[in-house]
């Protein structure tokens, strides 16, 4: 099941660099025909790194997720 969430990767883009794959936090990602993918995707947590770490901006982060700091549905 390809889960929504997931940071997306374009193809042409990715020059198999392997640097997303070497610092997911959670392994989500593989090399696959020298080209960055999900192997793992329900394991992947969103962090952004694989983003961040990308030279060509091959992965891009369809969602952004926002947390609002509260506890227990009240603010303090």
């Amino acid at each position: 099941m390809v889960l929504d969430y997931v940071p997306q990767i374009d193809p042409v883009k990715c020059i198999g660099c392997e640097l997303c794959v070497k610092l997911c936090p959670s392994d989500a990602l593989g090399m696959i025909n020298d080209v960055a993918t999900f192997t793992a995707e329900e394991e992947c947590e969103y962090s952004g790194t694989c983003q961040e770490i990308c030279p060509t901006e091959a992965i891009n982060l369809v969602y952004v997720i926002v947390f609002s700091g509260e506890k227990g549905g009240r603010r303090q």
